[in-house]
């Protein structure tokens, strides 16, 4: 059933790329990506699963999933409550070797915790941070967002 299913998927992403006339080095790295991140997520798709199930369950999974979070300083004297509505709106995300997550001198949009695995932070001026489980990179939007939180009086 597996194996069909794999099949049916690979032929619908060939599919596409076709659609898309994709030029054949990016229909390699998405073959690429495909095949990696079936690996790693063994072809399950762990948020829509998560999401089917009861929501005390999915409380206790997503505390499971993301129990990296609560390394980070500022996350780790946070309340249950607080944290329960962060948790609901994170994704676990795949990078494959030498992806790029975010770019020198672009707008960031996103946090990045990292769960497991390494990354390599390199910084404007061309140094490289190693990161590893428990990390995180983007750490600008919670400053941005509690200078302007603090700058105009907090919660009315």
């Amino acid at each position: 059933m597996e194996e069909m299913e794999t099949l049916v998927r690979r032929r619908d992403v060939e599919e596409w790329m076709r659609h898309e006339n994709l030029p054949e080095n990016l229909r390699r790295k998405v073959r690429e990506s495909e095949y990696f991140i079936g690996a790693a997520t063994q072809g399950i798709d762990g948020e829509t699963l998560v999401q089917n199930l009861p929501e005390d369950l999915q409380r206790d999974v997503r505390h499971h999933l993301f129990k990296f979070f609560k390394k980070v300083r500022i996350f780790a004297y946070m309340d249950e409550p607080l944290l329960d509505a962060i948790y609901e709106r994170l994704r676990k995300k795949t990078y494959i070797k030498g992806g790029k997550v975010l770019y020198i001198g672009g707008v960031v949009t996103k946090m990045v915790f990292i769960a497991r695995g390494k990354l390599e932070s390199i910084v404007e001026n061309g140094n490289k941070v190693p990161l590893s489980e428990g990390d995180v990179c983007g750490e600008e939007l919670l400053i941005s967002y509690f200078e302007h939180f603090c700058v105009n009086g907090g919660i009315k």
